[in-house]
């Protein structure tokens, strides 16, 4: 299985990439094929893997509203490209790593009523599968709130857990990226609509708490287009449809030509003014700064400000020998046998800087480790 392609590292390669993710699930959930949307299939599929049953007449007009509503939700959302760093930093949010979590007033913390977020470095769990995307869409208001939240991952990657009948019998779009998981809420009703672990999903609960961990990293919430004031860059790039963005410059003499694609206005979320406080990193003892330091001052710089190079007399050391197919090779299910190569003695730290000659450092290769 090919990786899926990371974009460029400018604002607009990454916002085109969030944008084409949009336009895509719209027409998952809402472009028919033979009558029926894509999306109709996957939710046949999610129902069978609770119920072991097939979808009933009612249940079958009840998910296409659902498809419907969906897909006019995804035209509509706001979109958010977040930082390379932000998945890690959801997985460890309080809200992931504790006990509970309190909802509040979804009205009042929700950045946006129909909304987007594209991780260019996915979220990692142990054992679910690797998330690009988070979405939610509401309808209602106060007490009639209701809340669909979804998770998002390659398309490649569904069917990989499903039984055997289940994975032929599944079509599937030939889009990249495609929800592996959905969760309703409703007042204080919680509701998902599959089996999770045939997903690699994560469960209702945690899907609710990623929204809200991504919800409470991005603030604030509103936006301002002066760049030194706010908190995102705004990209206007063109709208993404089924037929692409490109215009056409063949047309017959007398008629008008085509118009230019819309644009449609894409948040790039900075990435240090988003790094919580609680993350950051602790303040090292004396012995491996030029100056002490009490840990407990956290007044002062960095301790990265502060740190020197380092000799490191290692001779040997285990790589990959794919680093560039690594996780696309381990995601499919594959090994990388570590090779043993000889490194020279080096320096480490900060260039520029004086050496410490108090700290000696040898790294010992772990030979089970399939990373560098």
């Amino acid at each position: 299985m090919t990786p899926i392609p990371v974009p460029g590292l400018t604002a607009e390669a990454r916002a085109q990439h969030a944008e084409r993710m949009r336009a895509q699930l719209a027409d998952f959930w809402g472009k028919p094929l033979r009558g029926i949307p894509y999306g109709m299939d996957l939710l046949r599929t999610m129902y069978i893997t609770v119920t072991a049953q097939d979808l009933t007449l009612d249940g079958a007009m009840y998910y296409l509203g659902l498809c419907e509503n969906n897909a006019a939700a995804y035209r509509a959302s706001d979109v958010w490209v977040a930082p390379h760093s932000m998945g890690q930093r959801i997985a460890e949010h309080p809200f992931l790593t504790g006990d509970s979590i309190r909802v509040g007033n979804l009205e009042d913390v929700a950045p946006a009523r129909d909304g987007l977020a594209y991780f260019p470095t996915p979220i990692h769990f142990d054992d679910l599968h690797p998330l690009y995307g988070l979405a939610w869409h509401m309808e209602g208001t106060g007490d009639d709130l209701t809340v669909d939240f979804e998770t998002i991952t390659a398309t490649r990657l569904i069917t990989t857990r499903l039984p055997p009948m289940l994975a032929a019998t599944t079509p599937m779009p030939r889009t990249a990226y495609c929800p592996n998981g959905l969760t309703t809420l409703r007042g204080d009703l919680l509701n998902g609509y599959s089996n999770p672990a045939h997903f690699g999903a994560p469960e209702p609960a945690t899907i609710l708490a990623l929204l809200l961990s991504f919800w409470d990293l991005r603030l604030p919430t509103a936006a301002s287009d002066d760049p030194d004031a706010s908190d995102e860059d705004i990209v206007d790039v063109p709208q993404h449809t089924a037929q692409g963005t490109k215009p056409t410059t063949r047309r017959r003499k007398g008629r008008r030509p085509a118009r230019a694609p819309r644009k449609r206005r894409i948040r790039i979320i900075h990435e240090p003014a988003h790094t919580p406080a609680t993350t950051s990193q602790p303040r090292p003892t004396d012995d491996t700064t030029s100056q002490p330091r009490p840990t407990d001052d956290t007044t002062g710089p960095n301790w990265k400000d502060d740190t020197l190079r380092w000799e490191v007399k290692q001779k040997y050391q285990n790589r990959c020998p794919n680093p560039h197919q690594h996780r696309a090779i381990i995601e499919a299910g594959g090994e990388c046998p570590p090779v043993r190569v000889p490194v020279r003695a080096h320096v480490n730290g900060p260039k520029g800087r004086d050496l410490d000659p108090r700290r000696a450092v040898r790294i010992v290769p772990d030979r089970h480790t399939p990373h560098p």
